[in-house]
């Protein structure tokens, strides 16, 4: 009966309510949906070829508004309309970083939209201090359609219920934004789970949570949902039933956190990457490959660095057009007759940890863990250069003295610490579970 009744709203929200509270509040993100479908299913070769030109007009218009381009193509004799004859060209360019986002702020806005009213949004701060992004009202309706032609990608119907994972604040909203949001919720036929660690207290509650939310598709942080896989597995316990789709993201989805989800909980698993500089620019299909990415050519242009770092140029923010910008991600960027593809996440640029006189990378580190014993968990402590000060692992008691020891032979020169899974840190606004920590200590 529950499942009826969640699928009656959900007709309801999708058909009646979404378009109402749309026309009410002056967006036009379904119109803009509709383009984004017609245009997915258009040959990958006619879809390059509308993304070069927005590429071009794009690049045009940057270089005629925005004071930073102007300069930059200037000095550099760079003439955009030359991206119609060879996309290549663009390489003449240098890649923007996040540092320079901070140090230009609005030299980064086209003089267009100088006097326009426009929406900020601000960037991770888990690695660094935020930037602002800005975008106009069309530019974040370009994003919001893309959001649900993504989830569709992965899957969800838009009269589907769905549960967000989301971190709970550590103080309360006003009433005004509480009111907000369970406006949001009930248009988007969605229900916010509120998760504060990885403890069996906060496991129970989880899973009590997403029994009474009748999802058919959870979203949030592939951490939160391999802890409470471990937990059903410790516990003996199935997960079967709870929901059926899970769209990994805001953190790297890992082999292990994929397998372990799928096994325990019986899920589809579809991961998906996005930041807000950008939307979510790429989504792995139900009916693609498992574990890559589709890369959305409507919304940006992909390139990579010869070190594999993912870079993308903005196709449909011309109040603020990131171009070539260094994602910090690593992966494999794929160019197949169908479309661009992520073919591999491997992590951050600055997921590397310093021991002794070598540079190892997190998941090596992680793969040397899980031969050292039952760590439950773990993070490392790092100093401002990126040296490991400290291993912080969580075990069970009675594994604690054999792993502790087998890990030292491992890395003689690190000090192990045992801590409780109330003592893993999350970092940013968002609550980002990171296996490194940046300690001065």
């Amino acid at each position: 009966m529950q499942t009826f009744l969640h699928m009656f709203w959900g007709l309801l929200a999708s058909q009646i309510f979404y378009p109402y509270a749309e026309r009410k509040t002056g967006r036009h993100i379904l119109a803009k949906l509709r383009v984004l479908r017609q245009e997915a299913a258009l040959p990958f070769a006619e879809r390059k070829a509308l993304a070069r030109e927005r590429l071009a007009c794009a690049l045009e218009q940057a270089g005629a508004d925005v004071p930073y381009y102007r300069d930059l193509f200037r000095a550099r004799n760079f003439d955009p309309s030359r991206l119609r004859q060879d996309c290549r060209y663009l390489q003449e360019l240098p890649f923007l970083t996040k540092d320079i986002l901070r140090e230009q702020g609005k030299r980064l806005v086209s003089e267009k939209y100088a006097q326009s009213c426009l929406h900020e949004r601000k960037t991770g701060s888990s690695t660094g201090p935020a930037a602002i992004i800005y975008y106009d009202q069309e530019a974040l309706d370009w994003t919001a359609a893309q959001n649900i032609l993504m989830l569709q990608w992965g899957g969800k119907r838009r009269c589907d219920r769905e549960a967000h994972l989301s971190t709970q604040f550590s103080t309360p909203l006003p009433p005004e934004a509480i009111r907000n949001e369970r406006r949001k919720c009930l248009v988007l036929n969605r229900c916010n789970i509120y998760t504060g660690g990885f403890d069996d207290g906060m496991q129970n509650q989880l899973l009590a949570d997403l029994a009474s939310a009748h999802a058919r598709v959870v979203q949030g942080h592939p951490s939160s949902l391999f802890a409470l896989a471990r937990f059903l597995k410790r516990q003996g316990i199935s997960g079967k039933g709870l929901f059926s789709i899970f769209v990994s993201t805001g953190e790297m989805l890992t082999a292990e956190q994929r397998a372990l989800i799928e096994e325990i909980l019986d899920v589809k698993v579809s991961n998906r990457y996005g930041a807000c500089e950008f939307g979510v620019m790429a989504q792995e299909r139900t009916d693609g490959p498992k574990g890559e990415l589709m890369v959305s050519d409507s919304l940006v242009w992909p390139e990579a660095t010869d070190e594999g770092e993912l870079v993308f140029t903005a196709l449909r923010n011309p109040c603020m057009p990131l171009v070539r910008y260094r994602m910090g991600d690593l992966g494999e960027l794929c160019e197949r007759t169908d479309g661009w593809w992520i073919t591999r996440l491997t992590g951050r640029t600055h997921d590397v940890v310093r021991i002794d006189d070598t540079t190892y990378p997190t998941h090596f580190i992680q793969d040397i863990f899980d031969r050292c014993g039952d760590i439950t968990d773990f993070q490392i402590a790092v100093d401002a250069e990126g040296r490991a000060v400290e291993f912080r692992l969580v075990t069970p008691p009675d594994a604690w003295e054999a792993t502790a020891a087998a890990v030292k032979v491992q890395f003689p020169s690190v000090p192990v610490r045992h801590i409780e899974v109330t003592e893993l840190v999350f970092t940013g606004i968002r609550g980002k579970f990171s296996y490194l920590v940046r300690t001065h200590a």
